[in-house]
């Protein structure tokens, strides 16, 4: 077997979006679970969520963003954060021996919804570019892929809940 270095952290979730938020909310007992108005306003059962504050706009360039639904975009975050407490140059990082294993449940599933919205609504052709991209399984590999120049290995993996187990092997 083969073996995984892992040189850098990156961290984007309901208690923080870097390691420095994270670690103080972990010190403090601090929970990212809170209400959310919106699940009751749908009347779901459950009306709790682990809700991430974080403004996409401030982290990724908007040409970039484009091609992302929002898994691919905390991803996108975390690796930044990564790449930056790993000290890796760009060479480092941009090479044939660098690649992307990624977990994922899927493709954005607002994005999913959307593209059938307009579909039913404007037909086929109204559907932009862009929602490919969105939407597909392997979304957060390749959205991370170009911005980062990765240049070897990339693939996505979704086998429910053993999928982190599968990516590291």
């Amino acid at each position: 077997m083969r073996r995984a270095v892992i040189t850098g952290l990156g961290i984007v979730s309901s208690i923080g979006i870097n390691q420095e938020q994270v670690t103080a909310s972990l010190k403090a007992g601090k929970s990212g679970i809170t209400f959310s108005e919106e699940f009751a306003e749908m009347g779901m059962r459950s009306q709790v969520w682990g809700n991430v504050d974080i403004d996409f706009s401030e982290h990724i360039d908007r040409k970039v963003m484009r091609f992302m639904g929002d898994a691919a975009a905390y991803a996108y975050v975390a690796m930044k954060q990564a790449i930056e407490d790993s000290g890796l140059s760009e060479e480092q990082v941009s090479n044939i021996r660098t690649g992307i294993v990624a977990g994922s449940g899927g493709g954005s599933s607002k994005n999913q919804v959307g593209s059938a919205d307009v579909i039913r609504e404007k037909g086929v052709k109204r559907v932009g570019p862009y929602m490919v991209p969105r939407c597909m399984g392997s979304t957060v590999s390749a959205c991370l892929a170009t911005p980062f120049k990765i240049l070897g290995v990339n693939y996505s993996i979704s086998s429910a809940c053993a999928t982190s187990a599968h990516c590291i092997g």
